[in-house]
């Protein structure tokens, strides 16, 4: 279990994170959504600590990874996968060598190993191997988001985390990304967190949501739950 509690997140006077807690259960899929600006990207990265808040406290199966010394937090980061918003593909790099830069960095694995568990993700995300040798500026946008998904599941993680995983893609890519998403839910146990503002995504993947605006969560259920009125008031400054 994640456990997040009374995370707090400045930057000079602007406050983006109000004491924001949130408990996320094995195996599922948590989404946090939004309108832009809220602070959601924030949350998520405090998460996985690639930001440090300022105040909280954030526990994975009761352990506070806030006072994890350097070896033990690349040990815990071993445990977990991030899809970044624009895929965070390494241009110099092509896709067999994103995807391997991880698995030869940190596992005892052999070469051709490595190049089973790369074509295995590939096939997963619905990518052949024909787009190993391609680099990411040949790649179209649900590409490289393709690519950024396997490059996260290739490492086998326990917990996955997506920042806005659909923004900047057309409303057909959209779709097949959070199809994606979906059919991930179902084939591998992992607990996943969603940040987005896409309702459409939202409704795909979610086990349950968390309703986040002005640097607090003021509303968790699943999307059964969440009633016109209250996706109104959420969305009433904010862009869907």
């Amino acid at each position: 279990m994640i456990r997040a509690i009374g995370v707090k997140k400045s930057f000079e006077k602007q406050h983006v994170l109000k004491g924001v807690s949130l408990d996320v259960r094995d195996n599922e899929t948590m989404v946090i959504l939004g309108p832009s600006g809220q602070g959601k990207t924030v949350f998520i990265k405090t998460l996985v600590r690639l930001m440090e808040p300022d105040e909280g406290v954030i526990e994975y199966d009761g352990v506070d990874i806030l006072k994890l010394k350097d070896r033990q937090l690349q040990e815990f980061r071993k445990s977990i996968a991030f899809v970044f918003q624009n895929s965070a593909l390494f241009d110099f790099l092509n896709v067999r060598e994103n995807m391997a830069l991880y698995l030869r960095m940190h596992r005892d694995f052999g070469d051709e190993e490595i190049e089973e568990r790369i074509v295995n993700a590939l096939h997963v995300v619905g990518l052949q191997e024909e787009v190993l040798d391609k680099f990411p500026e040949e790649l179209s946008g649900g590409m490289k988001k393709r690519v950024a998904i396997a490059r996260a599941i290739v490492k086998e993680p326990r917990y996955l985390f997506y920042d806005e995983p659909t923004t900047g893609l057309d409303r057909r890519n959209s779709q097949l990304v959070s199809e994606l998403i979906g059919m991930l839910k179902k084939e591998i146990r992992v607990t996943s967190v969603v940040v987005t503002h896409d309702i459409l995504l939202m409704r795909e993947v979610s086990d349950r949501v968390a309703l986040l605006k002005d640097g607090a969560i003021f509303s968790i259920g699943t999307k059964e739950e969440l009633s016109p009125e209250t996706l109104n008031y959420l969305y009433e400054t904010g862009d869907e």
